[in-house]
């Protein structure tokens, strides 16, 4: 949970669907924490694992790398696929 996250849920819906469901999470998180009952403890965990499949379905990738791992890796991979190839010879034809 991050610091600009909205403090609950009637914040959060104000915000947007990703910040709502950050929010149900938190909330979902404390209530099982809190839990006596065998019974809710398992419909509250169920609809928990629900809200996270949610978030991670729509929350935006992150970014891994800058601008020089990705020119990298495109290198390797053209490398890769040029590997493959039959090697060339020099010139003249001898």
């Amino acid at each position: 949970m991050t610091t600009s996250e909205p403090r609950s849920l009637a914040e959060a819906a104000l915000v947007g669907r990703l910040e709502s469901l950050e929010a149900l999470r938190s909330t979902l998180a404390r209530s099982i924490d809190s839990c006596d009952s065998l019974r809710d403890l398992s419909s509250l965990s169920a609809r928990f694992q629900a809200v996270l499949a949610e978030i991670d379905e729509i929350r935006p990738p992150e970014k891994k790398g800058d601008t020089i791992d990705e020119i990298a890796a495109r290198r390797a991979s053209r490398g890769s696929s040029a590997s493959t190839s039959p090697p060339r010879t020099r010139g003249g034809a001898g």
